[in-house]
């Protein structure tokens, strides 16, 4: 199987039973941390939330979340994970701007593709090295995960919004994300980034979610 330029991933927080707590837990795992082992002093955490309408900080975003979920959905978590040897081909200066407007056109893209405007989200950037389990340790791992609320607006007004994998969105949501991040390659390396991925299709199907493990360890 050939491996994928990018891996991406989105659950569901539930607002039954323990979901509120689990996803305040989660947004201040993300807040304070760019790994389970490193907690981020507070000096460096100024704009450490790319705040798109939903807060600014853990506290802020899971009070707009309660206030935008849906009946089923508190919040959506998204993974954006491209793949380490495909971004050590982009200037070191350059990797983290290319992670924040290529997560900003994935939002885009994937809601307008789905009906939907893009809803208020919040994103934050990880920077970890990557260990024995990953394959190859020590590689820069920059990855960004994003907030999304339970509803969305459209033309009928907010509405809930859901992913479903039977409904072909998982598939929809890997090639939109896919076919942004080697269009960012072309731009910033030219056809040099083809050399690693030799099979590349535009927009290839990935594999199962749960191969995000290959890279680093699931947060859930």
């Amino acid at each position: 199987m050939n491996k994928p330029s990018i891996v991406v991933d989105f659950a569901y927080v539930s607002p039954k039973g323990r979901g509120r707590r689990h996803l305040r837990g989660k947004l201040k795992y993300l807040q304070y941390r760019d790994d389970r082992d490193t907690h981020l002093r507070q000096g460096g955490l100024r704009d450490r939330w790319l705040d798109h309408g939903l807060g600014k900080s853990y506290r802020g975003i899971a009070r707009s979340c309660e206030r935008l979920r849906s009946p089923h959905v508190l919040a959506w978590t998204w993974v954006v994970s491209p793949a380490p040897d495909l971004m050590a081909l982009i200037p070191e200066d350059q990797r983290r701007d290319l992670l924040i407007d290529l997560t900003a056109r994935l939002v885009e893209s994937y809601y307008t593709a789905r009906g939907a405007e893009v809803p208020e989200y919040a994103a934050v950037l990880h920077d970890r090295l990557t260990n024995s389990a990953d394959g190859q340790p020590g590689v820069q791992q920059l990855h960004s995960h994003v907030i999304l609320p339970g509803t969305a607006p459209t033309v009928e007004g907010r509405s809930p919004f859901y992913n479903n994998k039977e409904k072909g969105h998982d598939r929809l949501f890997r090639e939109i994300a896919a076919q942004h991040f080697e269009d960012a390659l072309e731009t910033a390396v030219g056809a040099r980034w083809r050399e690693l991925r030799p099979e590349a299709e535009p927009a290839p199907v990935l594999p199962d979610l749960n191969d995000l493990n290959v890279w680093f360890p699931r947060e859930r």
